[in-house]
Order: structure tokens, then C-alpha cells, then sequence
């Protein structure tokens, strides 16, 4: 199959300057000695900026090692130790990089003082800080948040979460849960919350959120603008530095960029052959695949793994902007997955690929129902792919890239 000439949208240079940023303020933070808390994807990543503590990701930090290379070692060490192969990615590669540091990709994680928990998709989420609270023994706080019905919060945008309604029971239960992270926070800090601090982050995360939203719908144009290998970077922004002004930097570079190629008309390749959807947690060691597909001329105008990140922030309803960030199909009852299909239809796919991840049995649970979905509601065929987000021995490139074309040649 003939490969094609590739035009990304440039969001490497952006990305490279929003983490040298997020890392010079992290530094400056640690030579002040403010206290360094280890957060999960969906936690309210606003009050990091609020408090000013030092912030570490034990998902984000292995999905780097995987892009570099080392996160097979890392998986390895944990095991040794006596943790099971079909535990997720994320917890082996951070537990590996704990046991055995001079294996893993630098700058690593700095130690945690304190590690806050949130369960908005994953209930491994409470096991991993558990473990790793033990480890360092540092308190940690949990926020839970509801498994979301139809009954609880009626029909959900799937790009900004605004729902038809919540259930006020339900909604007051997870502010009391956000009023106590406030709470934990100052004990940890020592410091009462700044009122006027706390107005101007969510301010800017308004502002960020309203972008990055955007994106993804600018994405869906014809034809595609963007690669997925740059646009799936897209979730370390929303799910764990929405509220700095550095992520606001970079949300509006990069909308103008992605707009501005869809008012000239300008694709990722010259030629779009087909359309595809795509989700799962991103295979971060392969991502060169995203890249192939597209020089095949097979793009990706949706990723609901990005569609998943995303929010729209209300400063004027701060708490309940942060609860908002739990209504995603994912994190719902099946039926609930009919919403996305509206954004589905406007972006006119041909097709699926769907990582069935066994380094994330929650998201995996998800891929048979929504392959289901997307053929009995919209005559969209699926092609399931078992790839792990962080070890790449499972299914090597080279069967995936096989996979994909024979899957490209059925949708002729």
C-alpha cells in the first residue's frame, strides 16, 4: 500500500514548551520546599494551582517511559516483586521505577508528601494509591465520584459534560467530597485556601476548557486536519494541568493552529481515504501506528479516548464544574454511550479501531459493547486490537500495522 506525504499539525514544539514550563514551576516549587502530591487522571487539577504544591502523575509518568522505551524493564522489576502481568501499565511501570530508579527515564517523579485518589473511571485507582501511600507512608484522600446513570443525570454532551440535569443528592455528596480535599489540602500545606487565587484558576481553566473542547471538534472536519499522534497528547493537558496559565498558552496556539488549516481545507495527507474512530488508552510505545494508518490514508477524526478528557469548566460553578468531570460514557451505565454517537454521525466514519488493552481491564470491559453500538446503530465496523498501553511485547507493531491494512482492505 502506497504511503503518502504527512502534514502534522505541529503541536510537538507546543507540547515541548508546556512541559518545560510545567517543569520549571515544579522545580522552583521544590526549592521552595512545598509539599509534592501524587494525583490521578479526573482528579480536580485546579487546586494544584490554588495550593501551589508540586505536582507528580503515576499515569502520565509511565505513559513517558513507554514512549522512551524503558517501561518493559520497569514492568519486569514489579513483577519480580511479585505482582501479577495483567495488573495495569501504569501501577507496574510507577511500582518499577520506585523499586528500581536507575532504570527509569529521567526526570522522574519526585516523592510524595501526600497522594490524593479519585475514582471517576478506574477502581484500581484506590489499590494504586494504597500501595503507593504504604510505600512512602503519607496520607492520602479519596474522592469518589458516582458510577453514572441515565436516571441520575438524564442525557450528557460527550465533549463538554454538561448533562441534563444531576441528581442533587448525588451532586452534594461529591462537593462535600471536594470541600474535604480543600480541607486536606490546607491541613498538608498549612496554609488557610486563597479565595481570590482559587476564582482567578478556575478563571483561566474556563478559558482552557472552552479550547480544548473545541479541538476535538475541529478534528471532525473533512478532511481531517490532525494526526491522533499529536492530538491523543491532548489528555496530559486536560486531565492534569487544566487551570495553569502554561496549558492556557498552549490551548490557544493550538486552536489556532487546527483552525486555521480547516479554513484553508488542509488535511493530515493529501488524499483521505477513509475515516476511523479510535479508542483506548493510547498505546504510548507504538504511536508511530496513528502515523502509519494515516499515510495509508486512513485518518482518525475521533478518538473518545481524548473526547473522554475533555470538560467544559464553569468558574461561576466552580464544584460542580469538577464533579462534571466524572460524567463520560466510561464512567456510566451502557445506554449511556448512545450519547456519543451524535458526534460519531457529524464526523461521518468508515470505521473502528479499538485497543483492547490488558493493561486496563476497565476500558477493555467497554470495547465489545461500543463495537456493538457503532455496527447495530450505525453500520460501523470495529477491528479490536490487543495492545497494552505500556508494553509493547504483547502485540508487536509490526502485527498491528498487518491487522490494520487487511482491516482498511475490507472497507473498500
Amino acid at each position: 500500500m502506497r504511503l503518502q506525504d504527512w502534514t502534522p499539525l505541529g503541536y510537538k514544539t507546543l507540547y515541548r514548551e508546556l512541559f518545560r514550563k510545567h517543569l520549571t514551576r515544579q522545580n522552583a516549587l521544590l526549592k521552595k520546599n512545598r509539599p509534592t502530591g501524587w494525583f490521578f487522571s479526573f482528579h480536580p487539577s485546579e487546586l494544584i494551582y490554588v495550593f501551589d504544591v508540586v505536582s507528580a502523575f503515576p499515569e502520565q509518568y509511565p505513559a513517558y517511559c513507554a514512549a522512551r522505551g524503558s517501561s518493559m524493564d520497569l514492568i519486569d522489576a514489579s513483577m519480580s516483586g511479585g505482582y501479577g502481568h495483567f495488573i495495569c501499565d501504569y501501577f507496574k511501570t510507577t511500582l518499577g521505577s520506585i523499586m528500581e530508579p536507575e532504570k527509569a527515564t529521567q526526570p522522574t517523579m519526585p516523592k510524595p508528601d501526600f497522594i490524593v485518589d479519585t475514582r471517576a473511571l478506574c477502581v484500581a485507582h484506590h489499590e494504586m494509591a494504597e500501595v503507593f501511600s504504604k510505600i512512602y507512608r503519607v496520607p492520602r484522600y479519596v474522592v469518589n465520584y458516582p458510577y453514572w446513570t441515565r436516571e441520575l443525570v438524564g442525557k450528557v454532551d460527550e465533549l463538554t459534560k454538561i448533562p441534563e440535569g444531576i441528581d442533587e443528592v448525588y451532586l452534594e455528596y461529591c462537593v462535600e467530597k471536594l470541600k474535604g480535599l480543600i480541607g486536606f489540602l490546607e491541613k498538608v500545606t498549612g496554609e488557610k485556601m486563597d479565595e481570590a487565587r482559587f476564582k482567578e484558576v478556575f478563571r483561566v481553566s474556563e478559558e482552557t476548557s472552552k479550547l480544548l473542547v473545541e479541538i476535538p471538534r475541529l478534528m471532525m472536519s473533512k478532511p481531517t486536519p490532525g494526526s491522533q499522534r499529536e492530538i491523543g497528547d491532548l489528555v496530559f493537558v486536560a486531565f492534569f494541568v487544566l487551570g495553569s496559565s502554561y496549558a492556557y498558552e498552549f490551548a490557544q496556539e493550538a486552536y489556532n493552529i487546527i483552525k486555521d488549516r480547516v479554513k484553508k481545507g488542509e488535511g493530515v495527507v493529501p488524499e483521505e481515504k477513509c475515516r476511523l474512530l479510535t479508542f483506548g488508552i493510547m498505546p504510548w510505545h507504538s504511536l508511530s501506528l496513528y502515523e502509519y494508518c494515516e499515510r495509508l490514508g486512513a485518518t482518525f477524526p475521533v478518538n473518545l479516548y481524548v473526547n473522554t478528557s475533555v470538560h467544559l469548566v464553569n468558574q461561576e460553578k466552580p464544584f460542580e464544574s469538577m464533579v462534571r468531570r466524572s460524567l463520560h460514557f466510561a464512567n456510566s451505565t451502557y445506554e449511556m454511550m448512545e450519547d456519543l454517537l451524535e458526534n460519531v454521525k457529524k464526523a461521518d466514519v468508515d470505521g473502528a479501531v479499538l485497543f483492547e488493552n490488558t493493561g486496563c481491564r476497565i476500558t477493555s470491559m467497554i470495547i465489545r459493547p461500543l463495537a456493538d453500538l457503532l455496527y447495530s446503530r450505525l453500520g460501523i465496523p470495529s477491528l479490536i486490537i490487543e495492545a497494552p498501553q505500556c508494553d509493547p511485547r504483547v502485540t508487536p507493531l509490526g502485527k498491528a500495522k498487518m491487522q490494520i491494512e487487511a482491516f482498511l482492505e475490507s472497507l473498500k
